[in-house]
């Protein structure tokens, strides 16, 4: 059992010792807190009117909560999956400038 290990480690560091380096990993910059806000509100803005219009013949009669109740999930669902990765991969340069 010893040598099985002694042989796994001798192999594990030559593995390490002749492998070619690989170039650092780029991280990519941040994003700057006001530019996301300003684009999630360029975002939003459109898609709340939008979905008010379009339930608005059938939510009318319900009161203010109620509606928004079934206006905020659609709209954040919408952002957080279609409208936020489409506007940050079109903006996504001036965002970590």
């Amino acid at each position: 059992m010893t040598d099985i290990r002694h042989t796994l480690r001798k192999q594990s560091r030559n593995a390490f010792a002749n492998a070619e380096p690989r170039p650092d990993p780029t991280v990519p910059a941040a994003a700057r807190r006001w530019k996301l806000w300003l684009l999630t509100v360029c975002g939003i803005y459109p898609t709340i009117v939008l979905l008010g219009l379009a339930t608005n013949p059938v939510l009318e009669g319900l009161y203010l909560p109620v509606r928004l109740a079934v206006l905020v999930p659609a709209a954040a669902a919408a952002m957080v999956w279609q409208i936020n990765p489409r506007l940050q991969r079109h903006f996504g340069a001036w965002l970590t400038k």
